[in-house]
């Protein structure tokens, strides 16, 4: 791999000389992390033998075996041992004989110790480790430091003249991407999280650094260079539409901004999610015990189905970080997959009985029985039963079993009461009798574990890592029933494996690792993929989703936001009416506001700070607090206290909070609006410009005045020849209503008209929402081909408004030049021009091939066009372009030809 190679090194600006490699992997080969287990391989080895011969003791983890004695990270590598005296014979033996075949030194002033359980460190425990300083009383460890470069990536990346769509790639891919490894393990503290996304939505919302002549950007963002007039109270870096709302996809009216809270509880979710797998992991077994021994549920043996019970997060007093993972995956809202009378009967017999959603105790006599849980009734709790749980009935399966003897007279009403509070069809399970289960463990006469099949009478062995190996047929002492199922050990995360060919179906034992409580997998999950197959990026998606709904993002049974140019549901407004409204907002706060000093508006939350919001009402004296609560009390009847619950039991554990919403032609037209707006054959920043006009953000001078960000002679139409001269430049007078944005509209759809035949017209509901465009498109291809041509239009037209109102606040009216004014007809034909070579460039050449690099490195979607797609797109009555064959020799050639001032002959210069 090294053969004829060389390299150089650059050292503040300096390039040295090249010289050979001879030595080493490049930068991400695929040799690397294979050279790396060679070479860590040994190490580990030797120190798990050491622990196999009883010269470093291990830790005992709460299932009686052994902890991982190492683990190792590129160069660091962590001991887990008994005592400090293991540490010392560990670095002694394993570590210096490893040191010594590979050339290597252990660097003692970077390694620290640190005693698991919190106590006194003796003398002689320190003598113990004469060159590894203990970490004591408030001290911490510092491992792998990564939230401090956060800061000065952003301001690397800040001086890179990048588009509004590269700083949010770059903010996902690049400046947040260093954070997710360590968030994964511990959540940051709240004040660090919020500094680090301040951070990034402050690169993304503003360029900080943008070259002297391109106005336009600087103007685009909302920076106007003439910083000295901008009203005092202008916020920084505010980003519109806020910033949950561009979190969204892009199909959902968003445009996939990274949203660093949510995206680390989806992180932590999937790690409570591999708790669901059959994979024996010592750091599951650390978090199950913690789970199992709980204070509610410490009695119940429900090992991991605690995770979907009613009880709260904070009343199972976790340790810190599993109570993080457990607070991320509940903020999921799991729900029930399949329907309580659609469930088999293994899954009944597996349900909790106590802090059950379906299971309800009745909260007064005059309550009636609910399968789904009424007003009037909450899920079992162990208080509520103490003889069950003190039968061990805690389980439908328990309940079965107990049901088919006598018990005493007490327990027996128990038992029946309990009966009468389960759903019907798994009161039909609860009393029917039990069958054989399929599969039972015993030991053999040596002691030996064994699982046998009782159909097949076939016996297997258990492996460390609970798979079941065949073995030969013996006799055994059965012992109890075992739940063993299916599992593709080759991708876990799938879940159980698919009936295919190709997948190599394995069989896991599922006691070693829960117990005999386990959980019934495809019962839980969100939206419908099971719970034990989290995906992170899936996670992320429906975590913004639902903070969406609760902060009044998405409106009421929707899964995308309203585009505010668009009526609301139920509404009757035209597109036109609905921006008119919107801009009426904009121009009565210019009114008001006094002295050129624009009033933010409580309709953009991000320019909202918190001084401007409303005062809490006065509280009541104590004296009138007790009196209404003695009244309250007179009213209702007696009740005991109720045990904390999950608020996901409010709504039902068979209800997914996003469910797909019912059909509504509303609904519909917001869905088809952003699916349009997220094509990947438009250019990023027509997107984004179309994805600002939709939410009605588009950075023009009354919106900017609006905000705070303009003055009000900034908020006025920058060309000379508007009919008013103070007239706001809101977005329909910027698009629609300028004359400079009249005559290019015009010039667009009368190049439409020679195209289609139809002449479309010039509304907000044609040129700026698109919601009727279709019914003159006769095509898939013609509908590409006019919003593509709209789109160029309109961004030629915002850009020449935003560099006529750089010049206007630079210079004076009067040395604006004639041709300025036709500065968006000239952008519009240049844009469209080069839309349609670059077209014929994919037409003609292969790309990857023109990039300059390995045509294998570009792995995505092919970006080549046929000749029929590119006719179909462009050529349509030759009115915007035809391909003519040239004869050059012995050879044809195929040329184009742009006719676009030739069919449509407008006055464009």
């Amino acid at each position: 791999m090294l053969q004829n190679t060389s390299a150089s090194a650059t050292f503040n600006g300096w390039r040295s000389t090249s010289f050979p490699e001879r030595s080493g992997v490049q930068q991400g080969s695929p040799l690397s992390p294979l050279l790396y287990v060679l070479a860590a391989q040994p190490l580990a080895s030797h120190l798990r033998r050491q622990c196999q011969l009883g010269v470093i003791r291990p830790i005992t983890m709460p299932d009686g075996q052994p902890a991982p004695v190492s683990h190792q990270h590129a160069d660091d590598t962590s001991l887990h041992v008994l005592e400090p005296r293991d540490a010392q014979v560990a670095l002694d033996t394993s570590i210096g004989l490893f040191c010594a075949a590979s050339c290597s030194q252990l660097n003692a002033g970077k390694s620290q110790a640190f005693l698991v359980q919190a106590q006194p460190l003796a003398s002689a425990t320190v003598s113990t480790l004469p060159s590894i300083s203990f970490i004591t009383g408030q001290q911490t460890i510092k491992h792998l430091g990564i939230y401090q470069a956060i800061r000065a990536k952003v301001r690397h990346w800040s001086a890179r003249g990048l588009s509004f769509s590269g700083r949010v790639h770059v903010a996902k891919q690049v400046l947040a991407a260093s954070l997710w490894y360590h968030a994964t393990f511990q959540r940051p503290p709240e004040q660090l999280l919020q500094q680090i996304s301040r951070q990034l939505t402050r690169y993304v919302a503003s360029a900080q650094h943008q070259s002297q002549g391109d106005a336009a950007v600087a103007l685009a963002q909302g920076n106007s260079q003439d910083s000295a007039a901008l009203p005092a109270s202008a916020p920084s870096a505010a980003l519109f539409p806020r910033v949950l709302t561009s979190s969204l996809p892009p199909a959902q009216g968003g445009v996939g901004l990274v949203e660093v809270p949510t995206q680390i509880q989806a992180l932590q979710a999937k790690v409570v999610s591999r708790l669901l797998e059959p994979e024996r992991l010592a750091w599951k077994v650390f978090q199950l015990h913690h789970l199992s021994h709980a204070p509610q549920a410490s009695q119940l043996a429900y090992g991991a189905t605690i995770l979907f019970s009613t009880a709260s997060t904070a009343s199972l007093h976790l340790p810190a970080r599993l109570m993080g993972y457990v607070t991320a995956f509940r903020a999921l809202q799991p729900h029930r997959l399949l329907p309580v009378n659609a469930m088999p009967a293994e899954a009944i017999l597996n349900e909790p009985l106590f802090l059950n959603q379906q299971i309800q105790l009745p909260l007064s006599p005059a309550a009636t029985h609910s399968a789904n849980g009424g007003m009037g009734s909450r899920p079992f709790t162990p208080q509520d039963q103490p003889l069950l749980l003190a039968a061990g009935i805690t389980k439908v399966a328990h309940l079965q079993a107990a049901l088919q003897v006598q018990h005493p007279q007490a327990l027996t009403a128990c038992l029946q009461s309990l009966l009468l509070a389960l759903p019907l069809p798994w009161q039909a399970a609860a009393t029917a009798a039990p069958t054989a289960p399929p599969w039972r463990q015993g030991h053999s006469a040596s002691g030996t574990q064994l699982i046998q099949n009782t159909q097949t009478g076939q016996q297997h062995s258990v492996s460390p890592h609970c798979q079941l190996l065949q073995a030969p047929t013996q006799a055994i002492s059965v012992s109890g029933p075992m739940h063993v199922t299916p599992w593709d050990p080759s991708r876990p995360w799938r879940g159980p494996a698919q009936q295919s060919a190709q997948s190599t179906v394995a069989l896991y034992s599922q006691g070693r690792l829960w117990g005999p409580e386990h959980l019934s997998w495809g019962v839980w999950g969100w939206g419908q993929q099971p719970a034990h197959q989290l995906v992170v990026r899936q996670a992320s998606q429906r975590l913004r989703l639902i903070q969406a709904r609760k902060h009044g993002i998405l409106a009421p049974g929707a899964l995308t936001c309203q585009p505010r140019l668009l009526p609301s549901l139920g509404s009757v407004l035209t597109p036109t009416q609905v921006l008119q409204a919107l801009e009426s907002r904009w121009t009565a706060s210019m009114q008001a506001s006094s002295a050129g000093r624009a009033r933010l508006s409580s309709d953009v939350p991000d320019s909202q700070p918190a001084w401007m919001a409303l005062s809490r009402g006065r509280r009541q004296h104590w004296s009138q607090r007790q009196l209404q609560q003695q009244a309250q009390q007179q009213q209702q009847p007696s009740q005991q206290p109720q045990p904390h619950h999950s608020d996901r039991a409010a709504i039902g554990d068979t209800v997914d909070v996003l469910a797909p919403p019912a059909s509504h032609p509303q609904l519909s037209e917001w869905r088809r609006v952003w699916e349009l707006a997220s094509a990947a054959y438009f250019n990023r920043q027509h997107r984004v410009l179309w994805w600002r006009i939709l939410h009605g953000c588009v950075m023009c001078g009354a919106f900017g005045a609006y905000i705070g960000r303009a003055t009000m002679e900034q908020a006025c139409c920058p060309y000379a020849c508007c009919s008013s001269p103070n007239q706001p430049q809101t977005i329909s007078h910027m698009f629609l209503e300028c004359p400079m944005a009249a005559t290019v509209i015009g010039w667009l759809c009368r190049l439409w008209q020679a195209v289609t035949g139809h002449l479309p017209d010039a509304s907000v509901a044609t040129i700026l929402v698109a919601s009727t465009s279709e019914g003159h498109c006769a095509s898939d291809a013609l509908l590409q081909t006019w919003h593509r041509l709209r789109l160029a239009v309109l961004h030629s037209i915002w850009k020449a408004a935003r560099i006529a109102a750089s010049s206007t606040h630079t210079s004076t009216q009067a040395s604006q030049s004639s041709s300025q004014s036709h500065l968006a007809s000239k952008l519009a034909l240049k844009t469209i021009v080069s839309m349609i070579r670059h077209d014929w460039v994919k037409c003609t050449d292969d790309v990857r091939q023109l990039s300059g690099v390995c045509s294998s490195w570009l792995r995505g979607r092919d970006p080549s066009m046929t000749l029929q797609a590119f006719r179909d797109l462009w050529c349509h009555h030759d009115a915007l372009a035809s391909i003519h064959t040239a004869h050059t020799g012995t050879e044809d050639k195929l040329e184009l030809m742009v006719n676009l001032s030739d069919m449509v002959p407008v006055q464009l210069f």
